[in-house]
């Protein structure tokens, strides 16, 4: 059996039970029965409108400045070393938990604080078109000041 018959029949059988569910009976609707075709070209449908979606997406962010581009990437590593520090607790211990919360923290608040400079910096954004980006970045850089003193605080 191959998987496209394997998915069919499962989606035969939850169909079957969700209909004996409702009806109260123990026979099939053969309304709601899928063939093989209609499984394949709802794949593929799903398929092609994944591939348009990343290439709209694509040539969207293509248009993007550098500045944000680069706001992006920071966010980016900040999430990722957040990531790598919880796959480092599970598979070595959490043995001094505070200083774990306090990486993880550490580096899941400056990602915020770099996402919320990005909506500040960002040209198209008309909630803070009279906020320079000079100011928007003083104000990132004063609350990673006070963010990493509460973590230093709490590290004890």
């Amino acid at each position: 059996m191959n998987p496209t018959q394997a998915c069919i029949r499962v989606h035969n059988w939850v169909l079957n039970v969700d209909d004996r569910r409702h009806r109260g009976g123990h026979g099939r609707s053969p309304s709601a029965l899928l063939s093989g075709n209609q499984v394949l070209g709802m794949a593929k449908s799903n398929t092609t409108d994944a591939k348009a979606l990343i290439r709209s997406l694509r040539s969207a962010y293509a248009a993007t400045p550098i500045s944000l581009k680069i706001i992006d990437l920071y966010v980016v590593y900040a999430i990722t070393t957040a990531v790598i520090q919880v796959v480092y607790m599970g598979i070595v211990g959490s043995f001094p938990f505070n200083s774990f919360l306090s990486g993880v923290l550490s580096c899941v608040g400056t990602a915020v604080l770099a996402v919320c400079l990005r909506i500040q910096v960002n040209k198209e954004n008309k909630e803070f078109k009279d906020l320079p980006p000079e100011r928007a970045f003083a104000d990132f850089v004063l609350c990673n000041l006070v963010l990493h003193l509460v973590i230093m605080n709490f590290l004890g």
